[in-house]
């Protein structure tokens, strides 16, 4: 069974962290990867447009000051020298790409209060279609510049503003799709996918289950138990689409036991069986930063990812 990570890590940003992260997946048998994701992964894509002055760094978040479609987006710097490295050993990496909406909700409107959702660009059609051809022009040059052979785009706001029957901000679930296909449509890569962590609506099935332009879906299920029967085996063969399972928590600091682990991956490939592609940790590792005073990555991650590649290697299980 392949296994692949969402993004961050408790290091901090430079070179060597980003050596070190990769080095690591691989030595430990990690099969894709992540470019690792050491700096916040909203101002890693929007820094062209703090550097424009079209947005701004302002309280707990930013404010927009002008057209973010007016802005010639340029990769985040430590994301190709990472691909460089992951080039050079070999990898078959996986990009964690930020999405226009979760960009959207973490940009206020000009006259907008910085961290309110309420006030943020997804409120204004027309100010979040200006975030959003950004954000697909911004893909166009990632993928021009970082060949992986995997690109999520991580969409965790999707969670918040999604219910059972309706979007917040008269978002639509077709045009919720619309955007997100016409971002996933800029990597010609063979897995394409789309990240949403938390407890995930019953209206976003309909959206993520018909993307045209991606073929996995990647949540989590180690800490959240009810999402490992959102979908069901028929849904995502219809669909043409593979899970990416969370097997391992992102947010607990205490390492699984392998035959924990074992049974929640016993139990996705029964349930799932071939629509199952990756074993993965939940989500990014990042929120553990400071949890053992600067000793997360080496007694918790390490730890948590060597139990995973244990556990994947040996599915599917005997029945």
């Amino acid at each position: 069974m392949w296994t692949t990570l969402v993004g961050s890590f408790p290091l901090s940003p430079g070179r060597e962290s980003i050596e070190r992260a990769l080095e690591d997946q691989a030595e430990l048998g990690i099969t894709h990867p992540v470019l690792p994701q050491l700096r916040d992964f909203v101002l890693m894509y929007i820094e062209p447009l703090l550097r424009r002055g079209v947005a701004a760094a302002e309280g707990p978040g930013y404010v927009l000051r002008g057209d973010p479609a007016s802005v010639e987006p340029e990769p985040p710097e430590d994301l190709v020298e990472a691909a460089d490295i992951a080039a050079d050993m070999g990898l078959r990496y996986r990009v964690a790409f930020t999405g226009p909406f979760t960009i959207a909700s973490k940009l206020a409107l000009p006259r907008g209060r910085p961290g309110d959702l309420m006030s943020s660009a997804l409120s204004s059609p027309e100010h979040l279609e200006a975030v959003a051809e950004y954000v697909r022009e911004m893909a166009r040059e990632v993928y021009s510049s970082v060949k992986g052979v995997v690109y999520c785009v991580d969409e965790p706001i999707l969670s918040v503003v999604t219910g059972s029957r309706r979007m917040l901000f008269n978002l639509t679930a077709d045009g919720v799709r619309e955007v997100l296909d016409s971002v996933l449509g800029q990597f010609k890569a063979p897995y394409r996918g789309v990240h949403v962590c938390a407890r995930l609506p019953p209206l976003l099935k309909e959206v993520l289950l018909n993307l045209r332009n991606a073929n996995f879906l990647d949540h989590e299920h180690s800490d959240i138990p009810e999402n490992r029967v959102y979908y069901t085996r028929e849904e995502l063969s219809r669909a043409e689409k593979h899970l990416a399972y969370g097997v391992i928590s992102s947010k607990n600091p205490r390492v699984e036991g392998e035959e924990e682990v074992a049974s929640l991956a016993r139990d996705a490939y029964e349930r799932y069986g071939d629509r199952l592609l990756f074993l993965k940790p939940d989500c990014g590792f990042g929120g553990l930063r400071g949890y053992l005073s600067g000793r997360e990555y080496e007694e918790i991650v390490l730890k948590k990812l060597a139990v995973l590649v244990k556990v994947a290697g040996e599915l599917p299980p005997e029945t």
